[in-house]
């Protein structure tokens, strides 16, 4: 499934496969301001700094080139070809399920299967749900980037941040800073975002994670006791970490919190939500490391990416 796509059949996918109304009408309602890049031979995306005015003419240097991976900026500039005269970019979070730090499949490191994915797809949306609830933000947009997802978020108000108050944003929805101590039983806010995060991780603990974390050998072994995961994670939903101190004690408590942060904010991929000159991988090319389509996603709950993502040509191979 994962086999890195030839050049035959990347020319097939974009003669036979790749349509124009596949890219998301967001990107082709600002295409003369973005910038695109490209990677022609596998190498990365070298081929950057360039200006495409119109639908028609990315059509064209797609079909004609057929390139290992396309690429578009997530800014808009006066002149894209120079990257000059930003006038704002989108919000983007990205989750790659190769590197999510706790998988639950056995995947080796760069492997992505199923499972992870699945995970990676549960993640972002619950991500999704914290910009909509806390931050009341609608205009959200998801890409299946080929091994994870992308967030686009286009609302106006998020258009014009710089990078302090981006990596701001990614902190609370990640749950990248341990909330201070008067403050974690708190229903409502960052409070409950970071025990949410912290739920999540509950069910793929294990000893060595907790052991790296300094949390202590026997309070690691007494918190992976079944009863009382299940009992700790009762009490997270309602506000309540009674439990989970009692069994860490005081300094296991401290060094579990600060793995829980340690984990949650290698869970998105920091530098693309702060880098304002970043670029994106196009909706509708070919992620040819993997052969799987970048795709805009509609319907985020119904997609898979085993059956919406899968080019025809890796369908059809022996």
């Amino acid at each position: 499934m994962f086999r890195e796509a030839t050049p035959a059949e990347r020319q097939r996918y974009y003669r036979e496969e790749w349509r124009l109304n596949d890219v998301p009408d967001f990107i082709l309602a600002t295409i003369a301001q973005r910038e695109f890049g490209f990677d022609h031979r596998g190498e990365g995306p070298n081929d950057r700094y360039n200006r495409i005015a119109t639908p028609a003419q990315l059509e064209g240097m797609l079909i004609n080139t057929a390139p290992y991976a396309a690429y578009a900026s997530v800014s808009f500039y006066e002149k894209p070809e120079k990257r000059e005269g930003w006038l704002g970019a989108e919000l983007v979070f990205d989750v790659d399920a190769k590197d999510l730090p706790l998988r639950s499949c056995s995947c080796s490191p760069g492997e992505v299967c199923e499972v992870c994915l699945a995970e990676a797809k549960e993640y972002i949306l619950e991500v999704a749900d914290v910009l909509r609830d806390d931050f009341a933000l609608k205009e959200l947009h998801f890409v299946y980037s080929g091994r994870g997802y992308h967030l686009r978020v286009l609302d106006e108000e998020v258009l014009h941040m710089q990078s302090p108050e981006r990596a701001a944003v990614l902190d609370y929805v990640a749950g990248g800073v341990v909330p201070e101590p008067e403050l974690l039983e708190l229903r409502r806010g960052y409070p409950r975002v970071f025990r949410m995060r912290m739920l999540r991780l509950l069910s793929l603990l294990n000893l060595e994670t907790l052991r790296s974390g300094g949390v202590p050998l026997k309070q690691a072994d007494a918190l992976l006791n079944p009863k009382t995961l299940r009992r700790v994670a009762n009490e997270l939903e309602e506000g309540s970490f009674a439990t989970l101190k009692e069994t860490l004690r005081s300094k296991g408590f401290a060094k579990f919190l600060e793995l829980v942060r340690r984990i949650n904010a290698e869970m998105l991929d920091a530098k693309v939500t702060v880098d304002v000159k970043r670029i994106l991988r196009l909706p509708s090319s070919l992620h040819s490391k993997v052969s799987m389509k970048c795709v805009y996603i509609k319907n985020m709950e119904r997609f898979d990416p085993f059956k919406h993502a899968v080019p025809r040509f890796v369908q059809e191979r022996g």
